[in-house]
């Protein structure tokens, strides 16, 4: 039975009603079983929450975890949305790329706290346990990604069951975050050879190819693309979001 997964970086900090109607379309007319979100701050939070409620369940802590001497607007979650008619949740929680994976921390020289959700469900179709992370590396420091890609690969490579790792890892493949997950999962877009650019910031920033999705050899990918649709002419987001259609071993 396939899944499909859609990742997707929404773009945190505008809010335009073209972007907000754009990315509502692409979610409704693609209908994917799972969404593995980046950005997801408390606007879009509430406004995903209360479009999709009776269709998916959204899990994730925000990175801050409610801590009050921050700035509302950072308040970012990495959401794992999943179909409710389609899945149950066995467990879902959220950790941290920091020193303290357990409790909100960041590294030294890291801005913001950055965080990665898990959300193991139990397919009610197949009755196949399967479980999805959502991910966002630091956006300024290599070094610092490094750190938080080793974290990941540390916690991955301990999971035995079928994995799917999604996100925006700030990362080309040149770079060490890259490599230490990619020596423990397989790379999606590698294997289908759609090694495109993922982040194309209105032509703003350089091109970059920086959203992946992993996975481990308990799962089987039947197809692999990047949406890259407009809404009144522009795309929705600064990233294309990435699906996936995929099945348990």
């Amino acid at each position: 039975m396939n899944i499909k997964l859609l990742s997707y970086n929404l773009q945190s900090w505008n809010v335009a009603e073209r972007r907000i109607n754009g990315i509502i379309d692409l979610i409704k007319r693609h209908n994917p079983d799972v969404i593995c979100f980046q950005e997801v701050t408390i606007f879009w939070y509430s406004r995903l929450k209360k479009e999709f409620k009776e269709i998916y369940f959204f899990t994730g802590r925000d990175r801050f975890y409610g801590d009050k001497s921050q700035i509302k607007r950072d308040f970012e979650r990495n959401c794992v949305a999943f179909k409710k008619e389609r899945f149950k949740a066995i467990k879902c929680r959220t950790y941290w790329l920091g020193p303290d994976i357990n409790n909100p921390s960041r590294f030294d020289g890291a801005y913001f706290n950055r965080i990665f959700t898990t959300a193991i469900l139990k397919d009610l179709k197949t009755r196949k346990k399967i479980q999805f992370i959502s991910t966002h590396f630091d956006d300024r420091f290599p070094e610092i990604r490094a750190k938080q890609g080793v974290i990941l690969a540390n916690y991955v490579k301990n999971q035995n069951m079928p994995l799917v790792l999604a996100g925006d890892f700030n990362s080309e493949p040149v770079e060490n975050a890259y490599k230490s997950v990619s020596s423990v999962l397989l790379d999606v877009g590698k294997l289908f050879k759609e090694e495109s650019i993922t982040y194309h910031a209105y032509d703003k920033y350089p091109h970059e190819r920086i959203d992946y999705v992993f996975i481990n050899d308990l799962v089987n990918v039947k197809s692999f693309k990047l949406v890259k649709e407009t809404y009144e002419e522009l795309p929705p987001s600064d990233h294309y979001p990435l699906e996936t259609i995929l099945n348990i071993k």
